[in-house]
């Protein structure tokens, strides 16, 4: 899939979350990379999948409050493996539509467990 057009349904995402929420994303940046996540999972010490699809960095909401001098938080969204786990360009919109919600839900303060709970 074109880079743009991945953008596009980015974008997308963000645009269709309810206002409660997106009213409440400040100070955040969404990367897209082509696809080595070594680098940024030498530190992670729970893989339990083969794929990381998307990465979540920084302090979850549900921690900031009170807090001066945070840092940025960064959503990294991996277009190559994304697209080496979709079977067709429909597959691949809905992957990176969970994909983002997965990762806005960190930003959140959601865990795994909840995630997978609500179906992300």
């Amino acid at each position: 899939m074109e880079k743009d057009k991945f953008k596009e349904i980015i974008a997308d995402t963000l645009q269709s979350i309810p206002d409660k929420f997106k009213d409440k994303i400040d100070n955040l940046s969404i990367v897209i990379e082509d696809g080595d996540t070594d680098s940024a999972l030498k530190d992670k010490k729970d893989m339990r999948t083969k794929y990381t699809l998307g990465l979540y960095q920084g302090v979850p909401a549900t921690f900031k409050s009170g807090r001066g001098n945070i840092l940025p938080d960064k959503i990294t969204i991996y277009k190559k493996t994304l697209e080496k786990v979709s079977r067709n360009d429909e597959d691949l919109e809905r992957n990176i539509r969970k994909v983002v919600l997965h990762e806005l839900g960190h930003y959140f303060g959601l865990d795994e467990k909840k995630l997978r709970e609500l179906g992300y």
